[in-house]
């Protein structure tokens, strides 16, 4: 790949058919099946205060509204968030939706709870996750539990690293690229959306992080890893399982 990937990547990603098919992909069940393993491992009963970040078009942070809860969602996506705010409205929910990066938007303290969920955890270098992890510590409350989700982390993607996928959702397809770039342990990324006659092509990276790195990061703003899955069934974590769910717990 030769294209050169800008650092703020994630500023301008999430528009057009990149969105659609993130909102087709995610179905109603496994958004109840993340919900219940939310609500389980962050220890919380209808009325707390929980943090969604990033929040994208709300898919958790709606369900976890209609179950009582007090949802603030963050997310840079200008099209999900008009999504999400139209939502809340139709619906007469108690969410608060903030436009604006993760790494410089204010966010309140006080949260009984927060979770990051579906490979955001990864956009940035080290210097952004450490921001990213102090601005969560730093919103939550002492004894209050963080769930971080992702398929991009070392133990996940490294042991069969796809070089190309393709999916295809109704009349929307679409096709991945990937390199590898060692020097940096990160994942450059071209997809390729179709719809028609429309094409529409977009770039990111991903910062490929091991899940000792990720401890130690969590560890260092005061959130002890208490347990990592590989599901929302709470089975242990191993190497080449798809997914990483990973709970910390704020001292």
């Amino acid at each position: 790949m030769n294209t050169i990937i800008k650092n703020d990547w994630y500023k301008d990603f999430f528009a057009g058919l990149n969105c659609l098919m993130w909102e087709r992909a995610a179905t109603s069940d496994w958004t109840r099946q993340e919900v219940d393993f939310l609500m389980a491992t962050l220890k919380v009963q209808p009325g707390a205060a929980l943090l969604d970040i990033p929040c994208g078009f709300g898919r958790h942070t709606l369900e976890l509204a209609k179950r009582g809860f007090y949802l603030t969602g963050i997310d840079i996506s200008a099209e999900y968030v008009h999504k999400l705010r139209a939502e809340v409205a139709a619906q007469h929910l108690t969410v608060t939706v903030i436009h604006g990066d993760l790494l410089t938007a204010e966010i309140s303290s006080g949260f009984d709870g927060a979770y990051c969920m579906g490979n955001s955890f990864g956009y940035v270098d080290e210097a952004g996750m450490q921001l990213f992890v102090q601005k969560v510590a730093g919103a939550l409350k002492p004894g209050a539990h963080f769930v971080l989700n992702s398929g991009l982390v070392a133990e996940s993607i490294l042991p069969n690293f796809p070089l190309t996928k393709h999916y295809v959702l109704g009349d929307l397809q679409m096709d991945i690229r990937n390199t590898y770039v060692v020097g940096d342990s990160c994942m450059a990324t071209e997809l390729t959306y179709s719809q028609a006659d429309r094409v529409e092509k977009q770039y990111f990276k991903h910062y490929v992080y091991t899940l000792s790195s990720i401890k130690r990061l969590l560890a260092r703003y005061g959130l002890e890893t208490v347990a990592v899955y590989n599901s929302t069934e709470q089975l242990p974590y191993e190497l080449g399982d798809a997914q990483l769910y990973l709970v910390a717990q704020k001292s």
